[in-house]
């Protein structure tokens, strides 16, 4: 692939680490990618290292510029990383020129045991991927899957890392389908990808990443009583507060059952354990969480470009997942509003 054939075509190098440790240069190329109008030479001979939420942008990223006709070549990507993305199924239905991909080669499932990166466009979906990457990683956490269902004797050791990595990677998905598609962006889609880390001190750690191509926080929630400052940063602070984040579960006359409390809940999830959470919208980074978040004084920071849409990493240390407790990390109910006028039955004759 030979480009520079007109002005439009751009060659970008990408960083060492595609993901979060070099997040700013990583995300300031993606948007370069998204935002070109020729073919696209990513030269990859500095990676060395590619992380969930790397390889969820990237897609997302290389997928938008390839359904608009575009060429993208990956030169001189290295024959290990070339072999993990493929394994992870990132080349699937893509067509990347300069990258040495076995054509036709059969794979065995091992949906059971590999966190491929998943593309969501069909919501009904997103279920069952929470599922699957749920089990997935518990199962390498513990070295096994879930035992028979036995009601009587309930397996709960599976059960105790399964609950808390179930209800994030869910509420991740939901809530980022549910915001990409407002503000007419209705032909969005989520790229989804989770990863198992050994560690002997941690129990090992799990980083989960959900991107999104849609129309971001910002767009979404402009008209927000609780969004007094409009920027990127301000609407991803705001979309964390309790009641704020997107609600998935309806009542019968279109009242929230959840409340809009998951994206803030999975947050506190990854918080508990150690973790931290990088979230970007636009312009703006947010790191909650980690050693680094809090030594920050303003944990939002600006990146170079504009990314459309939302991505989110969020990381749980292992040995720590079975102390969650999902309930107590949810905000208290409100007791039910009394009417002005109390009902006061009479039994007089």
């Amino acid at each position: 692939m030979n480009l520079h054939k007109d002005d439009s075509d751009v060659s970008l190098t990408l960083p060492e680490t595609v993901g979060v440790k070099h997040i700013v240069p990583l995300m300031a190329a993606l948007n370069l990618v998204r935002i070109s109008q020729g073919n696209v030479e990513l030269d990859c001979s500095k990676v060395r290292f590619v992380d969930p939420l790397g390889i969820t942008a990237l897609a997302a990223a290389v997928q938008e510029a390839l359904g608009q006709g575009r060429r993208v070549a990956m030169p001189w990507l290295a024959p290990a990383t070339t072999g993990y993305l493929e394994r992870m199924n990132f080349f699937v239905d893509m067509d990347i020129d300069a990258v040495d991909v076995p054509k036709n080669r059969l794979r065995t499932d091992q949906r059971g045991n590999l966190l491929e990166i998943t593309h969501i466009v069909d919501s009904a979906k997103s279920e069952a991927v929470a599922d699957q990457l749920a089990a997935a990683v518990v199962t390498m956490i513990i070295g096994r899957g879930q035992k028979s269902v036995n009601f009587q004797v309930p397996d709960t050791e599976y059960d105790q890392y399964y609950r808390p990595l179930r209800y994030a990677l869910s509420e991740l998905i939901e809530n980022a389908l549910t915001h990409a598609r407002r503000e007419g962006a209705i032909d969005s889609s989520v790229w989804v990808a989770a990863q198992y880390y050994k560690d002997a001190q941690t129990g090992g750690r799990v980083q989960v990443a959900v991107v999104d191509n849609g129309c971001g926080f910002l767009a979404t929630l402009k008209n927000h009583p609780e969004l007094h400052e409009k920027t990127h940063g301000a609407a991803i602070r705001t979309a964390l507060k309790p009641k704020v984040s997107c609600n998935r579960d309806m009542g019968p006359f279109g009242e929230s059952v959840n409340e809009g409390v998951g994206l803030t809940t999975t947050v506190l999830i990854s918080k508990a354990t150690g973790g931290d959470v990088h979230i970007i919208s636009g312009d703006a980074m947010l790191l909650e969480g980690g050693v680094a978040a809090a030594k920050r004084r303003d944990q939002v920071r600006a990146l170079q470009g504009q990314w459309d849409g939302v991505a989110i990493s969020a990381t749980f240390i292992c040995q720590k997942l079975p102390l969650v407790h999902i309930e107590d990390l949810l905000p208290p109910v409100k007791a039910a509003k009394q009417s002005r006028t109390p009902l006061v039955l009479r039994f007089d004759d």
